[in-house]
């Protein structure tokens, strides 16, 4: 859809988009068929969150996949439903739906121009038991998440948000959006990501759940210690044997901890 054809939409609509619910709609198709392009073949259903007034949802569909949505405002719901008929749409919030209540539930794609307010908490969704089926997601975020999201290499990117990812996608940046890609326009550049399932399990779910809760005491204080933010949560004389078992220099940040690291480090903790 074109900035023309998403003003008559929402005048149709009569919705005014609502930027608490981050509605920046997609208005340029060339990123939509790189979005498609980069999805790629998918053998069972794909999953849109979100679907707005449907600029993402043409070009899936066009490209023949079995597709789902849920969005959030009931009008657009309904409008997608009417100029989509094959698509299953269910009205809801997806962070708080049970996604094996949705049609076409186990997903094996997602794909999605997320509102920027539930960016991370999706990605976070993905990462649990219940998606394990999803072996690649296609998803659109503000710039800066985006970066901090595919950076596992340190700095100042470096942080939970990669981390907790890691274990179960490979992430990789495909392109960036400027403000005038959509309609209205954000404040705020946004970045297209890959997510791809990674083949092999890092973790038991047990061992991700003390990898998590290791990562997040050590990223709780950017600028300190990580055995001064590690001692927050397990005390001293725990966080210093943890350290020690895991040859970790107790007086680096955990910006300089890499995920092999931290991942060896909750395997030897006794937490």
């Amino acid at each position: 859809m074109n900035s023309n054809q998403t003003r008559k939409a929402l005048a149709e609509l009569d919705i005014r988009p609502d930027k608490a619910l981050g509605q920046n709609f997609l208005i340029n198709p060339l990123a939509v068929r790189r979005i498609v392009k980069n999805l790629g073949e998918v053998s069972g259903t794909v999953l849109e969150i979100g679907p707005g007034l449907g600029a993402l949802t043409n070009g899936l569909v066009r490209v023949g996949y079995d597709l789902s949505a849920i969005e959030l405002c009931e009008p657009m719901a309904e409008r997608i439903k009417r100029e989509y008929p094959n698509v299953k749409v269910v009205i809801g919030d997806f962070l708080t739906v049970d996604p094996t209540t949705l049609p076409g539930y186990p997903f094996t794609a997602i794909a999605s121009n997320l509102p920027y307010n539930i960016s991370s908490q999706t990605v976070f969704g993905l990462c649990e038991p219940i998606y394990d089926d999803v072996q690649i997601a296609v998803l659109m975020f503000q710039k800066e998440l985006a970066e901090r999201l595919a950076c596992i290499d340190g700095g100042r990117n470096y942080g939970r948000l990669s981390l907790l990812v890691w274990p179960w996608f490979s992430v990789e940046k495909l392109f960036d959006l400027d403000p005038g890609d959509f309609l209205p326009r954000p404040n705020v550049d946004s970045s297209v990501v890959i997510l791809r399932r990674k083949k092999e399990n890092i973790f038991t779910r047990d061992e991700y759940a003390v990898f998590a809760k290791i990562v997040r005491a050590a990223f709780s204080g950017r600028r300190k210690k990580v055995i001064n933010c590690l001692t927050r949560v397990f005390g001293k004389t725990k966080s210093i044997a943890m350290l020690e078992a895991a040859d970790i220099n107790p007086d680096l940040r955990a910006e300089r901890i890499s995920p092999e690291k931290f991942a060896e480090l909750a395997r030897k903790a006794e937490i």
